[in-house]
């Protein structure tokens, strides 16, 4: 599998999501994920601190089993583990979780769960905007000198409030951002229920990660699925779930372009989804789940794919941006 080099290592361009581990994702299931996983190169393992069982709910269970495995494995040298915390309360999506205070508990919940004393990347899962960029940044900051945090990453903050972040870090001394993860297929959503989530397409999104050739790690890369079964069930069949979010006539144009991808490389059409992600002219990590091992399998040849930017940019160009380089 191919990876970038970030943080000092080399890790996979597909990241393992963790998101139903311990809950419709029972831990047999998940370990038997993460083995075919990382026998096929991958490092990558995404999770965070509300991930598992969301019926219950109960913090932490994705979390645990990831540990668990780790610690069975002995290989957790060999991951790059990267968790988030400060989610809202999954009752109240408005209800921020920022305070000095909360951010540490999550963070020592997620230490114990992993069964590590460190993660390689700590991602804030939600941003506060009424509370200073500062103050958040300096409760990171004792995360950092702690030696259990290596990098930060803001996932579903917006591009203004990263540049502020970074700003301030870089004028008071702290450590700034490492990496956005924001949501980021090529199939565009066209329905949002949940207005706190932040994307790629966003405002000025786009713009921050080529500038400052940003790292970006893509939760919903596969966009539920949408083109693979758009491409086994056509366009009547398709779940309403996913219907509903990402039918459109611009995304189904972009079908229709990755199918002359397809015929130009082989590829499968979801590998030529995620392979767009994985070559784009900055560094960036496609996070995708599974609910089955041939699913998972499956992510090897997404994760060898290389797409020319000429490829690229013809399934989907900035037009403000041109063409830059990629793979």
């Amino acid at each position: 599998m191919r990876t970038h080099r970030f943080g000092g290592r080399d890790v996979s361009v597909i990241g393992l999501g963790s998101g139903e581990f311990g809950g419709a994702c029972p831990e047999g299931k998940a370990r038997e994920f993460l083995d075919a996983f990382s026998e096929m190169g991958g490092n990558l393992i995404d999770t965070a601190h509300v991930y598992g069982d969301f019926k219950t709910p109960r913090n932490g269970e994705s979390e645990r089993v990831i540990g668990r495995w780790m610690a069975d494995r002995h290989c957790r040298d060999r991951v790059f583990l990267s968790t988030k915390g400060g989610h809202p309360p999954l009752s109240d999506m408005n209800h921020s979780r920022l305070s000095r205070e909360e951010i540490r508990a999550d963070w020592a919940e997620s230490l114990e769960a992993l069964q590590t004393d460190r993660v390689d990347i700590y991602w804030l899962h939600r941003d506060d905007e009424n509370r200073p960029v500062g103050e958040i940044m300096e409760t990171l900051q004792e995360l950092i000198e702690d030696g259990s945090v290596a990098l930060l990453g803001a996932s579903n903050w917006s591009a203004r409030r990263i540049r502020e972040a970074n700003a301030y870090a870089a004028g008071h001394g702290l450590t700034p951002f490492a990496a956005n993860q924001p949501q980021f297929s090529l199939a565009k959503s066209v329905f949002q229920q949940d207005r706190t989530l932040q994307s790629m397409w966003d405002e000025g999104m786009w713009k921050m990660h080529r500038e400052w050739n940003f790292p970006c790690f893509c939760f919903s890369s596969q966009a539920h699925g949408f083109f693979t079964k758009l491409d086994a069930l056509g366009e009547e069949n398709l779940p309403e779930n996913v219907k509903k979010k990402f039918l459109s006539p611009e995304n189904l144009a972009i079908y229709r372009r990755i199918k002359n991808v397809q015929a130009e490389t082989g590829l499968p059409v979801g590998a030529v989804a995620l392979a767009f992600l994985t070559c784009q002219p900055f560094p960036c990590f496609a996070l995708a789940g599974a609910s089955s091992l041939e699913q998972v399998t499956a992510l090897r040849e997404a994760g060898d794919a290389v797409l020319t930017p000429a490829q690229r940019d013809y399934l989907k160009k900035w037009p403000e941006e041109g063409s830059a380089g990629g793979c």
